[in-house]
């Protein structure tokens, strides 16, 4: 007997099934794996569409298992969220360990370069779930551990007195911020090389004048 040809609907749905990754039913045996491939689809998924536009069912396709291996692991989208910016701030806080003092324009540059490749994750998030009760102070204690860094740099570099430092060093993370803001809004204006200049310009200023607060008899 011939068998007939598929229909043209049924050679798209199998081209369709090939193109997309092959998910894992059931639960992983691998849950290590799962959460993480899990976590960086959310990652990716968020920064481009935003947290309420992006389903459990797109995290879950994205990363090769079903929409049940998300709420095993998170119980709900929030969680998923939330891992996500643990997973954000862990890295951001290793990359920033500093094994000795190195200067704060040093220490900007590498804030800086952090910062720059998840730029729209963070300013995603943060435009949609700016006053959030529940992650508003997982991204405040990130900057928090900003601002400490610059203000114990400007310490050791300027001899200038701590509550002087604070300021400076919440005033700088405050620039670097806005830069990071203007060069979003006005991306054509000037390279990210210029917008790079402008906070280490103004950096440069504060140092010099922590300086001359930080001679003995000023």
């Amino acid at each position: 007997m011939v068998r007939s040809a598929a229909m043209p609907s049924e050679n798209s749905e199998a081209a369709t099934a090939a193109a997309s990754p092959r998910r894992v039913r059931g639960v992983s045996r691998n849950p290590a794996e799962a959460r993480s491939k899990l976590i960086e689809a959310a990652i990716g998924l968020f920064a481009r569409k935003g947290f309420a536009a992006t389903s459990t069912e797109e995290v879950a396709e994205l990363a090769g298992y079903g929409q049940a291996t998300v709420f095993f692991h998170f119980k709900t989208k929030a969680g998923l969220l939330e891992a996500c910016f643990n997973l954000m701030l862990d890295r951001a806080r290793a990359s920033l360990v500093q094994a000795e003092p190195s200067g704060t324009q040093n220490l900007l540059s590498r804030l800086d370069q952090y910062h720059a490749p998840h730029a729209d994750f963070f300013a995603r998030m943060m435009s949609e779930l700016a006053g959030n009760p529940k992650f508003g102070p997982i991204y405040a204690a990130f900057h928090d551990q900003m601002r400490e860094l610059i203000e114990a740099e400007l310490i050791r570099e300027t001899g200038a007195s701590p509550e002087r430092c604070a300021f400076a060093a919440a005033a700088i993370k405050s620039m670097m911020l806005g830069v990071h803001a203007e060069q979003r809004i006005a991306p054509d204006r000037y390279d990210s090389a210029q917008y790079a200049e402008m906070l280490h310009r103004v950096a440069a200023l504060i140092i010099a004048d922590l300086r001359a607060l930080g001679r003995p008899g000023t």
